[in-house]
C-alpha cells in the first residue's frame, strides 16, 4: 500500500516490506467449527475451504460451516483429521489419526482399502498418476493400489525408519518425502537423499514449489528456498517452521512452531496477528488469500485497500468526527475525546482544556495560513498553532456553547461558524450571527463550501441556502425547493455541476434544476456524508454502511438514458476500514491527502483508503455451486437433473458462489427457465423456492456476481444450471390420454360387433370354404418363403463374417473405416466435434509369451468387452488389428474424450484378470487425436492418432496423450 505509506499516515506495524496489507479474519467454535484447532486445510475442486479438526472436518462456503463427524456421519470416524488432499475428479482424501484413510465424492463417505489399512494413523497423503495412493503412516511410506491393498514401499525402498511429515510430487515422476532426517527422492523403487547440497540434513516438515520450478523446504532450521536458476535463500535460520507456501505475488508464508505466521516480501518479514499458535495447516486458495489454522480456530489473510487508526495505534478515541491535513502533511483528526495530531510517524494528542478534565468532542476542523480551526460539541471554538498550541477560543454563546459543526476560514482572516445556532462570521475578535436558527429550527448548519465565484454554500437540516458575494441570501427549502431534507456537503465541477451529498442521495444541480441519483439507481443507501473526487473520474461517498465508489463517466450514462443502474464499489470493514459506519453532520466527514490517500471518520476508528487498490480484485466472476436440494422437505441427492415424481409441492435449492475475499459482497439472481417470465432478483439471498410446478422440463440457472452490480458485465457473473423434469400426474400424462382414447375406440367397436354378429357368422362359412381352396397355394408360399429367408440369413452371416472380428465380435477393421469416413461427413455437415482414439494393450507379447496364445486371446475378449462396457453404448469400437482397438468418439471434444479415456485406462488398470492368470494386470497405451485443420480426412485423423499412441509409449505406457 505505497501510497497511504507515501501519505505518512500508516502506523509501522502494519507496514510489510512491499507496501502490501492484509487483514486477518477469523472463526472459531462459537462460528459453526466442531473444534478449534484446525490441523489442515484444503480447496476442492469446486472451490469449497476444507479444514480438518480433532472432531470432525468441515466444508466452509464464505458464509457458514458442514460439519462431518461420527455423529451426523455414519461410519466415518473423523475424530482427528491431520491432512486432506483434494482430488481432479471432485472427491476429497481425509488421512486420520488412527483411522486411516476416508474419501468424500459427490455427498457419499467410503472408508479406503483392506482391514489393516482401516487403522492406519495418516500424517500425509499424494496420489500418483497410476491411481495408487501414497501415505505417510508414522515412520512408515506406504502405497495403497488400486485394489486397496497396501504394500510398505519405504523400507523396501531403503527410506530411514524415521517419521515421515509431508510428501510431493516432483513433477517427472519421483516422489519427494519429507523426513525428520532431512528429504528424500523416491524414484524406480529406490530412495535417495535429496536437497542436502542446498538444505543441509534438518529435519524436513514440508515441501512446496514455489509456482516458478523451485523448491522450499520447511526445516528446523528455518525455510531453504532454491529457485529455478540454484540460488538459495536462507530465511528465519535456527527457526523451526512447519509448513511454507509461496503465493501468487510471490511473497513467502511460514508457519512456525513457535506459534508464528510469517510473510516474507522483499527484504523483510511481516508478522501476522493470529489468535493461538498457529499449527501447520496452510493454504493459499484461488483468489490469492492465505489460510492457516490455530489452536483458536480458522483464519483468513487478505490483502485489503484499507487500513485503520484505532485506539490502539494511539488514538484518544475511536469514535472519529472530522479529519483533515494541513499543508505540512501532518493529520489532524478530531474525536469524541478530542483532538490528535499524527505528525512524523507518531500520535500526538492535542490538548485544548487548561485543566485536567476531559476534552470536548470535536466535529469540525478548519485549516488556514498555518492555523488550525477546531470546532467543539460544548466548548465554541479553538485556534491553533502548526504544533497544537491553543492560541485563542472564541465563545459563542452567553448561556452555553452550541454545537459547532462547520467550520470555513476565509483568506482575509474571517472565519464561518455553522452549528445548532445557525451561522456566525468571526473577525478580528468581532462576532456577527448572519443566520440563526432560534426563528428557524431547521437552520442548523452541517456543512459549508465556498464556490469560485465566491459564493458560500450553506448545507442545513432543512435544505440549503447560498450567500452571495454582495451579500444576498438564497434559501432551497427542503421537500419544496430541494429533494432532499440534509445537506452535508457540496462540490462544485468545472463544467458548472454541483455535487451535492444529502440524505436522499447524490444530487447533481445544473440551471437551478435538481437530479436525483439514489437506491432506485443502484446506491447501497441514500443518506451520504461527503463527497470528494480522487482526480481519477471517480466521486468518494462515506454512508453508514461504508464507503462509496461511483464512476462520473456513469452518473453521465444515468443521465443519458443509455445506463439505468449504477455500479456502485463499495468498500467497508470487509476491505481493512475499521468501521463501517462513517461519520456525517460534521466538517470535514472525509479528505484527499496530498497523494491521493483517502482518509474517513468512522465510529470505530479513521478509515485510510488507496484508491488505486480499491477494485484490484474486482472483474472476476465468482464459481456457483448447488450446496442441497429438499423436495417436500427431503433431503435429495445433488445431480445435474433432477426428477420431481407427482404429487411433489415444495422444491427448496441452496446455492451459494465460492468467493472468499467478501462473501457479503455477492448478489444472487435466479430463473426458472419454463416457469420464471424473468429473473429473480435474490440480493444476498442462497434460496429459491417453488411450489406447485407446472409438469414438463424446466432449467433452474442462478447467477452471482460480486460487487458493484452489473448484469451487464456477463464475463463477470457466475452461473450454475441445474435440469428439472417434473412429472406429470398419470391423468395428465399423454400416454394415459392415449390409453383412454383407446378404451373409447374399443368400446364402440365391440358395439359394432354385437351388432353385426349374423353378418360375421356367414361370413365365416365363406371364409373357410376359400381357405380350403387357397390351404393348397399357401403351403406353396410358405416353401418358397422359408427358402427365401435361409438366403437372407446365410447373406446376412457372411456380410457379417466381413464386417466383424471373429475373436472379440468387434467391428473390424474394414467397418471401421467406412464408419470413419461417415462420421467425419456427418460431423463436418452438422459442425460437431469428432474424436479418433487408438487403443494398444501394453507388453501383449509378453503375455502371450508367458501365458500362451489362448491366454492372450481371452484378454482380447476381456479388453473389447470393457470397451463395449465403457464406450459402445453411443460409440464406435472396433478391433483394428493385432493388439489394437479403434473408437470414433462423435460428438467429443478432445478435453471430454481425454477425461473418458483416463477413465477407460484406470478401469482396465484395475480389473482382475486372475482367471486368466493370479495376478496379471493390463494397462493400455491410448493415442487420441480430435478432427481439425489438417486433421480432417480418415488418413491424417488416423495417423495423428498414431503420433499420440507413439508418444504415449514412448513416456512409458499405460497414459492417454492427445492433440
Amino acid at each position: 500500500m505505497a501510497l497511504v505509506l507515501a501519505c505518512l499516515i500508516l502506523l509501522p506495524a502494519a507496514r510489510a516490506a512491499d507496501g502490501r496489507h492484509y487483514m486477518v479474519s477469523d472463526w472459531t467454535m462459537a462460528d459453526g467449527l466442531p473444534h478449534n484447532l484446525v490441523h489442515a486445510l484444503a480447496q476442492d475442486r469446486d472451490g469449497f475451504i476444507w479444514a480438518g479438526t480433532w472432531e470432525g472436518v468441515v466444508r466452509f462456503n464464505g458464509r457458514h460451516f458442514t460439519v462431518f463427524d461420527r455423529q451426523n456421519t455414519p461410519g466415518a470416524e473423523l475424530s482427528g483429521v491431520f491432512c486432506i488432499l483434494a482430488e481432479a475428479d471432485g472427491g476429497v482424501l481425509f488421512g486420520t489419526a488412527a483411522d486411516g484413510v476416508f474419501r468424500y465424492h459427490h455427498g457419499r463417505w467410503q472408508h479406503l482399502g483392506e482391514p489393516a489399512a482401516r487403522r492406519l494413523p495418516v500424517s500425509a497423503l499424494l496420489r500418483d498418476t497410476d491411481g495408487g495412493l501414497w501415505i505417510a503412516s508414522a515412520n512408515r511410506l506406504l502405497r495403497m493400489d488400486v485394489h486397496g491393498r497396501v504394500h510398505d514401499v519405504g523400507a523396501d525402498a531403503g527410506l530411514p525408519g524415521v517419521r515421515i511429515n509431508a510428501l510431493a510430487s516432483s513433477g517427472d515422476g519421483a516422489l519427494l518425502v519429507a523426513a525428520d532426517t532431512g528429504a528424500y527422492r523416491l524414484q524406480g523403487g529406490r530412495a535417495l537423499p535429496w536437497a542436502a547440497d542446498w538444505a543441509g540434513t534438518n529435519a524436513v516438515r514440508g515441501i512446496a514449489g514455489d509456482g516458478a520450478d523451485g523448491w522450499l523446504l520447511a526445516t528446523d532450521d528455518g525455510v531453504y528456498w532454491r529457485d529455478a536458476g540454484g540460488k538459495v535463500e536462507h530465511l528465519q535460520a535456527g527457526r523451526r517452521v512447519e509448513a511454507v507456501l509461496r503465493d501468487a505475488v510471490g511473497a513467502i508464508w511460514m508457519s512456525l512452531s513457535s506459534g508464528d505466521l510469517l510473510r516474507h516480501a522483499g527484504d523483510g518479514d511481516e508478522r501476522l496477528t493470529i489468535t493461538g499458535p498457529v499449527s501447520p495447516a496452510l493454504l493459499a486458495d484461488r483468489e490469492g488469500l492465505i489460510w492457516s489454522g490455530s489452536t483458536d480456530g480458522l483464519h483468513r489473510v487478505a490483502e485489503v485497500a484499507a487500513v485503520g487508526f484505532t485506539r490502539k495505534d494511539g488514538l484518544g478515541s475511536d469514535y472519529v468526527r472530522v479529519v483533515l491535513q494541513s499543508e505540512d502533511r501532518t493529520l489532524w483528526i478530531g474525536h469524541a475525546d478530542g483532538l490528535d495530531r499524527w505528525h512524523q510517524q507518531r500520535m500526538h494528542p492535542v490538548r485544548l482544556g487548561d485543566g485536567g478534565g476531559r476534552d470536548p468532542s470535536v466535529l469540525a476542523l478548519a485549516w488556514r495560513d498555518g492555523m488550525l480551526w477546531a470546532g467543539t460539541y460544548d466548548k465554541g471554538v479553538f485556534r491553533l498553532d502548526a504544533q497544537g498550541r491553543v492560541q485563542e477560543r472564541i465563545r459563542l454563546g452567553s448561556h452555553g456553547e452550541p454545537i459547532v459543526r462547520a467550520l470555513l476560514a476565509d483568506p482575509d482572516g474571517g472565519l464561518w461558524i455553522g452549528g445548532t445556532h445557525g451561522l456566525s462570521h468571526y473577525r478580528n475578535g468581532q462576532l456577527q450571527l448572519r443566520l440563526d436558527s432560534r426563528g428557524q429550527p431547521t437552520a442548523v448548519v452541517h456543512a459549508l463550501y465556498r464556490d469560485g465565484d465566491g459564493t458560500l454554500w450553506i448545507g442545513t437540516t432543512g435544505g440549503m441556502a447560498a450567500l452571495g458575494p454582495d451579500g444576498t441570501l438564497r434559501t432551497w427549502n427542503a421537500e419544496d425547493d430541494i429533494p432532499a431534507q440534509y445537506v452535508f456537503d457540496f462540490l462544485r465541477d468545472p463544467g458548472g455541476d454541483l455535487w451535492i451529498a444529502s440524505d436522499r442521495g447524490l444530487l447533481r444541480m445544473r440551471e437551478g434544476g435538481f437530479r436525483v441519483y439514489d437506491h432506485r439507481h443502484g446506491l447501497p443507501r441514500d443518506k451520504l456524508f461527503r463527497i470528494i473526487d480522487d482526480q481519477a473520474g471517480n466521486l468518494w461517498l462515506p454512508s453508514n454502511i461504508g464507503v462509496f465508489r461511483i464512476a462520473r463517466k456513469e452518473l453521465d450514462q444515468i443521465d443519458a438514458g443509455t445506463r439505468r443502474q449504477l455500479a456502485v464499489h463499495v468498500i467497508d470493514h470487509s476491505d481493512g476500514m475499521p468501521g463501517s459506519q462513517g461519520n456525517g453532520a460534521s466538517m470535514p466527514a472525509g479528505w484527499r491527502a496530498s497523494n491521493g490517500a483517502l482518509a474517513f471518520p468512522t465510529s470505530a476508528g479513521l478509515g485510510l483508503i488507496d484508491p488505486r487498490i480499491a477494485g484490484r480484485y474486482d472483474g472476476k466472476a465468482p464459481p456457483v455451486v448447488f450446496e442441497s436440494v429438499s423436495v417436500d422437505g427431503v433431503q435429495q441427492t445433488l445431480a445435474d437433473r433432477l426428477r420431481l415424481e407427482p404429487g411433489a409441492r415444495r422444491l427448496a435449492v441452496d446455492y451459494t458462489a465460492l468467493s472468499f475475499r467478501a462473501p457479503d459482497k455477492i448478489r444472487y439472481r435466479y430463473r426458472l427457465h419454463g416457469f420464471d417470465g424473468d429473473w429473480v432478483e435474490a440480493g444476498a439471498g442462497t434460496e429459491a423456492v417453488y411450489t406447485n410446478l407446472t409438469p414438463g422440463h424446466h432449467r433452474l440457472e442462478v447467477q452471482a456476481m460480486a460487487l458493484p452490480l452489473d448484469w451487464s458485465r456477463q464475463a463477470e457473473v457466475g452461473t450454475a444450471v441445474m435440469e428439472l423434469d417434473v412429472v406429470p400426474p398419470l391423468w395428465k400424462r399423454t400416454s394415459s390420454r392415449v390409453l383412454a382414447g383407446l378404451a373409447l375406440a374399443a368400446a364402440v367397436v365391440l358395439g359394432f360387433w354385437l351388432r353385426t354378429a349374423s353378418y360375421r357368422r356367414s361370413q365365416r362359412r365363406l371364409g373357410r370354404v376359400i381357405a380350403a381352396r387357397t390351404e393348397e397355394l399357401s403351403d406353396k408360399n410358405r416353401a418358397l418363403e422359408l427358402a427365401g429367408i435361409e438366403r437372407d440369413r446365410l447373406l446376412q452371416q457372411l456380410e457379417h463374417q466381413a464386417t466383424h472380428d471373429v475373436l472379440t465380435g468387434l467391428p473390424n477393421r474394414r467397418a471401421a473405416e467406412l464408419h470413419l469416413r461417415q462420421a467425419l461427413e456427418r460431423a463436418g455437415d452438422r459442425g460437431e466435434p469428432l474424436c479418433v482414439a487408438l487403443i494398444d494393450i501394453d507388453h501383449f507379447k509378453q503375455i502371450n509369451d508367458r501365458h500362451g496364445h489362448h491366454s492372450g486371446d481371452r484378454v482380447l475378449r476381456e479388453v473389447a468387452e470393457l470397451l463395449r462396457l465403457q464406450l459402445d453404448g453411443d460409440q464406435f469400437v472396433s478391433r483394428h488389428g493385432g493388439e489394437e482397438f479403434l473408437a470414433v468418439l462423435r460428438g467429443v471434444t478432445l478435453e471430454q474424450a481425454l477425461e473418458r479415456l483416463q477413465a477407460l485406462r484406470l478401469a482396465l488398470a484395475r480389473q482382475r484378470m486372475d482367471e486368466i492368470a493370479p495376478g496379471l494386470v493390463v494397462t493400455a497405451s491410448i493415442g487420441v487425436a480430435e478432427c481439425g485443420p489438417g486433421q480432417e480426412s480418415p488418413r491424417t485423423l488416423l495417423a495423428a492418432a498414431d503420433r499420440q499412441l507413439y508418444r504415449a509409449k514412448r513416456e512409458g505406457r499405460n497414459r492417454v496423450c492427445g492433440l
